[in-house]
């Protein structure tokens, strides 16, 4: 009994850190929904991935897999536990319909038989270990390549930007306005899109560093309406919860300096005068 109690316990834990995220971490409920670069975490349901990142690590695996990677616990690190659904071939009754011809007349039966089907019928905790407490073989960095359509070529030139690739640290893209550099962890064009409003932003009326509200609406909401102008499809669901979790006073006041960053955007990307 104490054994079913400490799984019972190990459930309830998990599933509190996912609602604890929804009313004060909206920023990792949005990561969430996107998967990291060929990481065990990328075929987890989005409750563990974000229950992963609230737990302030972006690379989560079990011991085993840990060894796999040529890397061990360390000493006194502690599990979080993801959950993973245990399912049960269980007998289903079912009824089918069948004709059939007998002394010459259709008669219709119903046919009533046994099938096996597989349900769904608890969690078992997982325990998992973060990257950071774990030591050995490094990781092999994560590699993928970053296709930014050419209209948007010659505002990074006019801007003095560079754009480059990094490994997934808890973050999908973040724009420096002091190397005046875009990093990207994440081949969606959104993510481009989000960090050039940001520096375009910065160009415009300047920024700061952080996590600033204003600031992330700006680049969200620019982002979604240049990727509309231009014929980009991109999921507006996440959008527009991303912009929710910052408050739409925070919309409102953005909405002329939005107006400012799409319009030198577009302005300089306009299709008839740009031959990829």
């Amino acid at each position: 009994m104490a054994v079913l109690s400490n799984k019972q316990e190990k459930i309830k834990q998990a599933m509190e850190t996912v609602l604890k995220a929804f009313e004060s971490n909206p920023e990792k409920v949005a990561l969430a929904v996107f998967r990291g670069n060929s990481k065990p975490s990328d075929s987890w349901s989005f409750f563990n991935r974000l229950i992963m990142l609230m737990n302030d690590t972006a690379d989560a695996r079990g011991f085993q897999q840990w060894k796999k990677a040529g890397r061990r616990v360390k000493k006194g690190g502690k599990a979080f536990y993801i959950l993973a659904p245990v399912r049960k071939r269980v007998p289903v009754k079912v009824r089918r319909v069948e004709k059939a011809i007998i002394e010459g007349e259709e008669v219709v039966m119903e046919i009533e038989e046994t099938v096996m089907v597989e349900k769904l019928v608890s969690f078992k905790p997982v325990p998992v270990f973060r990257y950071e407490d774990t030591e050995g073989k490094p990781l092999p960095e994560e590699n993928f390549s970053v296709e930014i359509p050419c209209e948007f070529f010659g505002i990074i030139e006019e801007l003095g930007l560079k754009v480059e690739t990094a490994a997934f640290r808890n973050f999908y893209g973040c724009y420096s306005p002091s190397r005046k550099t875009i990093s990207l962890a994440s081949p969606e064009l959104i993510v481009f899109l989000h960090e050039l409003c940001h520096a375009v932003d910065d160009h415009l009326h300047g920024i700061q560093g952080g996590q600033i509200p204003l600031q992330e609406v700006v680049a969200e909401f620019s982002a979604a309406v240049i990727a509309t102008l231009l014929g980009y499809r991109i999921p507006m669901g996440n959008i527009k919860e991303y912009i929710e979790s910052y408050g739409f006073t925070e919309l409102f006041r953005a909405f002329a300096r939005v107006e400012r960053v799409v319009g030198f955007v577009v302005e300089r990307t306009s299709v008839s005068e740009i031959s990829c």
